[in-house]
């Protein structure tokens, strides 16, 4: 390279890029890593099309390249994404270029951000493509991508997935912690959930707590699992903002074209009554959408001022489940849960409806309610002393402050004054909170832990919350035959549990084959379907007296 040559590759403002015949970049100048973010060393190898963020159809995509091959020039407007995970626009100058004897040796690719361009000085007619505070494709840029990709799907006879990512209490952190930290939570999920999608994906912020994302040419619904799999692990690592280390976790909602939908609004429709339910089966995990989601009218009837209603009209009520023991082949304990009688949708497990306690009043609310249940227990200890613990569980928001944790530890003294209560917490509030909670996790009541459905315990982990047993959810249990992942988790977990010697309790044990199963690899007590459905208070009364 000559040295003028080698001074404007250098001291150039806009990045420059050299790649060789196959498209794989063999130098970038020092304005590449100021603008993209990227060192030489972590690109060196590799397409440009790493930098892209999906904002190119396939049909335009093959004309660019048509028009490079045939003028050697192209010049156009790309959206890259940017190493920390944010978008921006960027206008690009792409030369095809030969040797002496004419042969074609490579491309030289220049381009500069636009961002400072696109003020509000541009006409106002002109849609923006891409959400400022994230710099990820907006909802009309995405939608335009996504019917432009199933068209080439539909040619293709290809599938394609639509995914809905919606963060798990991201309100609470807002409303408590600040809109300056959640818009710093916002940007770091960008960053990781663009961490995940390839080249040909596309990734858009839909709403406030919002994420959707487009995988084309995808090899059926295990692909897209696999997938949302990815998303679940991201997110559940934590993110440290303004010196403080915040969990969050995301439920996720997939469809497929063309088995669900084939048309692009209808797939993210799809996406989002499976990542509702996705909430309502415990959040922190994901869902494939299934008729049967639509039919239930779960997601679309369930919300906050309903379950106010319920509570005030008694249409919540606690209901009990057996626990027994495998040894002994008798109820050794029970679980409370809070069941509602809806009037179109039967009885709704408190797993299905814990995601609507958000606000404050609703919570406050409901703990009422269950306080005045669990008031209540007394007459079970008194008739049938030789029960081990009666178990209940505490969500993460009703949790969220010193008073509401010091309040639950004065209730729990009140609840077992006669026999012992245990408590099952997500293993993620544990850790999240375990310095605030050490007063509720040190009391007098006994501790499960829960919340192993997208991954496994890690055994230091499990030993510095010090649990007294671990808690199999029922959405491993119910596809520990059908999802060769969640039967690795429970492995897992009873081999942690085996370690430490703790207990495991398995729920939502439905069928022989489970209960067997479970049994054969060590886990000795179990609740679900298989033992019998839930129980009011003088159902389980009666059961105990039969069992006893």
């Amino acid at each position: 390279m000559k040295d003028f040559e080698q001074q404007l590759f250098l001291c150039s403002p806009q990045a420059v890029i050299v790649t060789d015949r196959d498209n794989n970049i063999i130098r970038v100048n020092p304005a590449f890593q100021q603008i993209s973010g990227y060192s030489f060393d972590e690109v060196v190898g590799q397409k440009p099309s790493v930098l892209g963020a999906g904002n190119l159809s396939a049909t335009d995509y093959e004309q660019a390249w048509l028009d490079l091959n045939d003028t050697h020039v192209w010049q156009g407007e790309l959206f890259n994404r940017h190493k920390n995970g944010s978008v921006y626009p960027a206008w690009f100058n792409v030369i095809k270029i030969t040797n002496n004897d004419n042969e074609f040796v490579g491309y030289i690719a220049q381009f500069f951000n636009m961002s400072q361009l696109k003020t509000s000085a541009e006409a106002p007619s002109q849609i923006p493509q891409y959400d400022e505070l994230t710099r990820l494709l907006n909802w009309e840029m995405f939608q335009s991508i996504l019917d432009k990709r199933l068209e080439k799907s539909k040619a293709d006879n290809e599938q394609l997935a639509v995914m809905l990512v919606d963060l798990d209490r991201f309100k609470w952190i807002n409303d408590n912690l600040g809109r300056d930290v959640g818009d710093n939570l916002l940007q770091e999920v960008a960053r990781r959930l663009g961490s995940v999608v390839r080249d040909e994906d596309a990734l858009a912020r839909l709403s406030s707590d919002e994420f959707v994302m487009m995988l084309p040419a995808v090899d059926g619904m295990d692909a897209a699992v696999k997938v949302a799999q990815r998303v679940v692990e991201q997110l559940s690592h934590g993110v440290f903002v303004d010196h403080r280390e915040i969990f969050i976790s995301g439920s996720v909602g997939i469809s497929l074209y063309p088995e669900h939908a084939e048309r692009g609004k209808d797939l993210v429709k799809k996406a989002d009554v499976a990542m509702y339910a996705a909430k309502q089966g415990g959040r922190n995990t994901f869902r494939a959408y299934s008729a049967l989601m639509e039919r239930s009218k779960g997601p679309q009837i369930l919300r906050e001022e309903d379950l106010v209603t319920a509570l005030v009209s008694h249409e919540i009520q606690m209901t009990y489940l057996p626990i027994y023991s495998i040894y002994s082949h008798r109820v050794v304990a029970v679980h409370a849960r809070p069941s509602w009688i809806h009037p179109e949708l039967g009885l709704v497990p408190f797993s299905e409806f814990s995601a609507l306690l958000e606000h404050s009043d609703s919570i406050e609310q409901f703990e009422h309610w269950i306080d005045s249940e669990l008031r209540s227990l007394d007459v079970v200890w008194q008739r049938f002393p030789s029960l081990r613990f009666i178990s209940f569980r505490i969500e993460s928001q009703q949790l969220s402050s010193k008073e509401s944790i010091q309040r639950w530890v004065n209730q729990l003294s009140q609840y077992q004054q006669i026999g012992r209560v245990m408590i099952d917490v997500d293993i993620q509030t544990a850790l999240e909170k375990e310095g605030a909670l050490f007063d509720l996790l040190t009391s007098e009541a006994l501790l499960s832990i829960s919340g192993f459905v997208c991954e496994a315990p890690v055994l230091e982990k499990i030993r510095d919350i010090d649990p007294d047993f671990i808690k199999l959810d029922a959405g491993l249990v119910t596809m520990m035959n059908s999802d060769e992942g969640r039967h690795k988790i429970i492995d897992n977990v009873l081999k942690i549990a085996d370690k430490l010697d703790l207990e495991v309790l398995a729920d939502g044990v439905s069928t022989e084959g489970q209960r067997g199963q479970l049994s054969e690899q060590g886990c000795m007590l179990m609740q679900g379907r298989y033992f019998g459905m839930p129980l009011t208070l003088q159902q389980l009364l009666e059961h105990l007296a039969v069992e006893h």
